[in-house]
């Protein structure tokens, strides 16, 4: 059994998000994502994976495809393959678990 406490590995940079690994397998990667104040992340365009992001503290917003929705602790949201998608902080800091299915390939 893996166990993770977020709370201890989460780590800050005035520099730009820290992304850290927790888990890579063959199919699935699980990161812990952390940002602070209007920091974003963004998938690449050509992005096919399949995606859920779990808020663990702080707010911030989950962007898909054109729309733009707001999130907290707690909430989880659900990308389909294919979604653009990007993570942005609020005003303090936002802590996400964000987990990935590996080896999508976009299809157009």
């Amino acid at each position: 059994m893996a166990l993770y406490k977020t709370g201890e590995l989460a780590r800050f940079s005035e520099r730009g998000p820290v992304p850290r690994p927790l888990i890579v397998g063959e199919d699935m990667a699980v990161m812990l994502l952390c940002l602070q104040k209007h920091q974003e992340i963004k998938a690449p365009e050509n992005d096919a994976a399949e995606t859920v992001f779990t808020v663990v503290s702080g707010s911030g917003t989950v962007r898909e495809n054109d729309e733009t929705h707001e999130v907290g602790p707690g909430d989880v949201v659900y990308l389909p393959p294919g979604t653009r998608k990007a993570l942005q902080a609020g005003e303090g800091t936002f802590t996400v678990i964000g987990v990935r299915q590996l080896g999508a390939k976009h299809v157009a």
